[in-house]
């Protein structure tokens, strides 16, 4: 993806540009663009070149101590300034320091990594614990080729196994028992006081990534939502799907003392796996229910409730809800997630 960065030179900098641009035959867009080049080219040389002068003073040093500790016989040095000079220099340049100080500056250095692959870079290839992996441009643009075209084939084929799911829900008529089954006599006795904020949904295994949840149907009586994942460590979602066990939160925030819109943020962020963005979501909806549908022993799905009130779900009619779920959709779930196996991967992503 190519990014586009605006900057302001002034007047006199963009008619000095034009001119220079005219001489050369060239656009100013095209002139300014081959200074960016030149001088992101220069300062990853310039390191090099920094890392190389500390190598070759070391060097240098090194080779001076050895000349200066062998006994050479010498016309115009006598052996008391051979010795006074190699005593002086080894006081101002011990080698021991000298080497610790030049990779002391590598190590402190942010491009340190990419100045010795520079320095290496004549070297085509590299033998490690018997693989053999090419140090270079086109590795790097085939490998960065190769991740696009799997992210791209995977959401094509996302697209074409939410159309499957959705044809296999339509064949139950999924949404159709949902809708029946908050209407029960069971659920609205959970919800005395329902409002427009209710809502209602069923998530599955996600068909594509393994350790995610896929949200099978819309909200329900209104609302979008399906076909969207989640990690299965987001939210009360994850911690049911993780633990099998019903969670019934009143209340999202239990807070003591001042409560301020910042302190409810760092315990939704704290308590419930979710980053800012999801935070300030999951605030306008304060009443959350969830557990998981077991058909046969076996763990097919979640149905998930919330509202925006709090104390929206009397806690008393929670095992008679769930109880009724696992006849009512439990079976249902089960099918859709067994005949959703056709266009399953289970892919691995981290």
């Amino acid at each position: 993806m190519t990014k586009t960065y605006y900057i302001s030179i002034g007047d006199a900098s963009n008619a000095q540009l034009q001119q220079i641009a005219s001489k050369s035959n060239m656009s100013p867009e095209d002139l300014a663009r081959s200074y960016v080049l030149s001088g992101l080219q220069n300062a990853k040389f310039q390191g090099v070149r920094y890392l190389a002068a500390c190598v070759t003073t070391a060097a240098i040093v090194l080779i001076g101590v050895w000349l200066l500790s062998v006994s050479l016989p010498s016309p115009s040095i006598s052996p008391t300034a051979l010795d006074w000079i190699r005593k002086l220099i080894l006081l101002f340049a011990p080698w021991p320091l000298t080497i610790l100080l030049a990779l002391w500056i590598v190590a402190r250095s942010e491009t340190s990594f990419p100045l010795l692959l520079g320095l290496f870079g004549t070297l085509r290839k590299i033998k490690l614990f018997g693989a053999e992996i090419e140090l270079n441009e086109q590795t790097k643009q085939r490998i960065q080729s190769a991740a696009n075209e799997i992210e791209l084939a995977l959401r094509e084929y996302k697209a074409r196994a939410d159309k499957e799911i959705a044809r296999i829900v339509a064949r139950y008529q999924i949404e159709q028992a949902l809708s029946n089954f908050i209407d029960s006599a069971s659920v609205r006795q959970l919800t005395p006081e329902r409002d427009s904020s209710f809502r209602c949904t069923i998530h599955i295994p996600d068909p594509i990534r393994d350790g995610r949840l896929y949200q099978l149907v819309d909200y329900c009586p209104s609302g979008q939502g399906k076909g969207r994942e989640f990690s299965v460590r987001f939210g009360i979602i994850g911690k049911v799907w993780r633990t099998e066990n019903a969670m019934l939160e009143n209340d999202l925030l239990h807070l003591d003392g001042e409560r301020t819109h910042e302190k409810e943020m760092d315990k939704i962020m704290s308590d419930w796996g979710m980053d800012r963005r999801e935070a300030e979501g999951a605030l306008k909806h304060r009443a959350y229910f969830c557990f998981p549908l077991i058909h046969e022993h076996r763990k097919v799905g979640l149905l998930y409730m919330d509202a925006k009130k709090p104390n929206s779900f009397n806690k008393q009619k929670e095992d008679e809800v769930i109880s009724a779920a696992q006849k009512a959709l439990g079976s249902l779930v089960a099918r859709v997630l067994d005949e959703s196996a056709t266009v399953s991967l289970n892919v691995e992503l981290t």
